[in-house]
This record gives C-alpha cells, structure tokens and sequence, in this order.
C-alpha cells in the first residue's frame, strides 16, 4: 500500500512507565477487532499484563485479534467474549465473569456519514453502549475505565460527534450518581493513520483502481495521529495519577497543525507514480471543514503528560445521568432517525448552555 508519514516528530509515549503499571493488571477491550482495539491487545501482550480479555460482537475479527495476540504472546492468559455492548445483561455478565481491573471502552460506530444516515443506531451503540459498559464495569470491581473518544466530540455538529460528547458526559454523571471508586477517563484524538474506513486506504485503492480520489472539499483538514501515538495515548492517560483532575475529564494530545486532505491525496499520487485525477464530491452531513480538540463550553488544563491536556465541562450541569440516557433509549427505539437527530441535539445543546451550533 502507498505510505503517507506525518509531517512531523512522532510522540513517544513512556513504555516502560505502561509496562510496569499494566504488568499485573487484568484488562478488558471492547471493540477489540477494531483498529485501535487490535493494536491495544497486541501492545498489552507484549507488557505481558495478567490477563487479557478481548470483547467485540464482529466474530470473524474477534477470532484474527485472538489469534495474533495469542501467537505474540502465547503464555499470556487470554479471554475472548463474543458480545455486544448494547446488551447490558449480557455485557455485565462477561465483566462480572472476568473481573478485569481496567476497561479500555473502545467499541463504537465512527463513521460520520453512517451516523447521519442512522442516528438510531449511533446512539444505541455510542451512548446507551457506554452506559451499559461502565456500569458493568462498576459492577464488576473495575479499578479504571477508560473511554475512547473522538476529536468530534468538540463543538459536535455530526450525530457521532454528539453521542461521544454525551457520552463523556455520562461519565461525569455516572460519578456523580454512584461515586465509584473506580477512576473514570476519556481521551479524544483525531484519524489513526490507516486505520480502518480511513481516508489513506481509501485513497490508495482509488489510486490501484486507476482514479479519481476522491475528496469532498478542497479546504478540508483534519488531525492525525499514528496507531503508536492512539495506543501510547490510551495507555498513559489510563495509567496516570493526574492529582488536580476534578472528576471524569477528557484528554488530548497536542498534534501539531491539521492536515489538508488535499495534499495527502497529492502526494500519495505523486508517490504511486501514475496519472490520477483529483474529485471534488462535496461536504457530506455532519462534516466539518476543520476539527478542533476542545470547544468554548470547556476548560483546558495541563496534565503530568507532557503534551497532553485536560479538558473539563464549564458548566456545573454539564454532566448526563442515566435516567438521560435511559430516556434517550426509550425515545430513539420508538421515533424516526430525524426526530431522533433533533432531540439528540436539542438535549446536546441544553446541557452545554450552548445555542450557537452550526446547523451541521
């Protein structure tokens, strides 16, 4: 496949400062077939951690993660849980079975363009799948969760973007409600490189085809970040002792300048070689030109993480409790996706006093 590399220094995460935090631990992923998902159980057996559980309901993915972590370490002890996250019996079954120590909530539907076409879905699976997830998971004596966000949940115009900000939130609300002892953290971060349904695959199969790649804006950008730098990332915010977060915060990693879409499909094309022209398609729903890290409804403070920052919520009501998600649920299983989309935001809005949205 034509490569692309970031046009600057790759972050280095501590390894060492991870390996002697996760050696003994027992540690659960969901949406362990995934791209990040993969490459998270792949580096815990290499920590050789106690006991590794890889959770995802793709099956055929499931069992390519549990081989290629069982063949990389293969005195590890291993779980896999075929299941999925929005059926909470189910899912609290598993976590109480396991017993894992920390919880890496990485299962999610990402793709904006499909979360505007099924809103419905999104949320079952973004929202009401985290609720399930970190009461499970609170349930069963887990030490930390961890959830993996997204660099959408900023200023959310898109109903993926809306669903990980809510579900931010729901860990704000979940330790308000229940005040567990187990630490509750997010982290947002922008497009791993390669990852699955990414653009750089995409292009390099439009380029092997012969063109045109395919672009919906000229002046589009967005944030990169290497799959080293997402699981470094996850890894050490999981693992720090951050003695002035307030809470359940959010993370993120400085990342250096956005990145034109533009000029990553120049230069793969220049790099294959060949004559492929460029297609303009036009911004799809719920796409931004331009990302952003954190928003206007948010603070940002320093971490003990060089390069990593903590955002919390401004206003003090900014937080989602389980009766919110719990009516959420009753109303996206029994209304259309666009009134779904409508009073998803409508609630979005109202917990974060905000009333300047883009239309999105």
């Amino acid at each position: 496949m034509i490569s692309y590399a970031l046009d600057r220094p790759e972050v280095e995460f501590d390894a060492a400062f991870q390996r002697a935090f996760y050696a003994n631990k027992r540690v659960l992923i969901t949406g362990a077939a995934g791209s990040v998902g993969s490459a998270l159980a792949l580096q815990l057996a290499r920590f050789g951690c106690a006991h590794l559980a890889m959770l995802d309901q793709f099956d055929h993915g499931l069992i390519n993660v549990v081989e290629a972590v069982r063949k990389a370490a293969p005195k590890l002890q291993v779980t896999e849980a075929l299941c999925d996250i929005r059926d909470s019996g189910r899912l609290d079954g598993w976590m109480r079975r396991i017993e894992s120590d920390v919880v890496i909530h990485s299962a999610a539907l990402k793709h904006v363009h499909l979360g505007e076409r099924h809103p419905v879905e999104c949320v079952l699976t973004n929202l009401v799948g985290v609720r399930n997830a970190v009461a499970a998971a609170a349930n069963a004596g887990a030490g930390h969760f961890m959830l993996v966000s997204s660099d959408k949940a900023a200023a959310p115009v898109c109903v993926m973007g809306a669903t990980k900000r809510l579900a931010e939130l729901h860990l704000v609300g979940f330790q308000m409600e229940r005040n567990p002892s187990m630490r509750l953290r997010s982290v947002r971060f922008g497009n791993v490189l390669g990852s699955q349904g990414s653009v750089l695959p995409r292009f390099a199969a439009q380029i092997e085809a012969g063109g045109p790649i395919e672009v919906t804006h000229p002046d589009m950008q967005r944030f990169f970040m290497t799959a080293n730098e997402a699981v470094g990332l996850i890894l050490s915010v999981a693992a720090i002792d951050d003695p002035q977060a307030r809470g359940a915060g959010a993370y993120f990693m400085e990342m250096g300048d956005k990145v034109s879409i533009m000029s990553i499909g120049r230069e793969m094309i220049r790099r294959s070689g060949k004559d492929i022209a460029i297609e303009i398609t036009g911004l799809r729903a719920g796409e931004k030109l331009e990302e952003q890290l954190y928003d206007a409804q948010e603070t940002v403070s320093p971490t003990p993480l060089p390069g990593v920052f903590r955002v919390t919520p401004a206003a003090v009501d900014a937080y989602v409790t389980s009766a919110d998600v719990a009516h959420l649920e009753t109303l996206v299983r029994t209304m259309e996706n666009a009134v779904v989309r409508q009073r998803l935001f409508a609630h979005l809005d109202q917990r974060l006093s905000r009333s300047d949205r883009a239309a999105g």
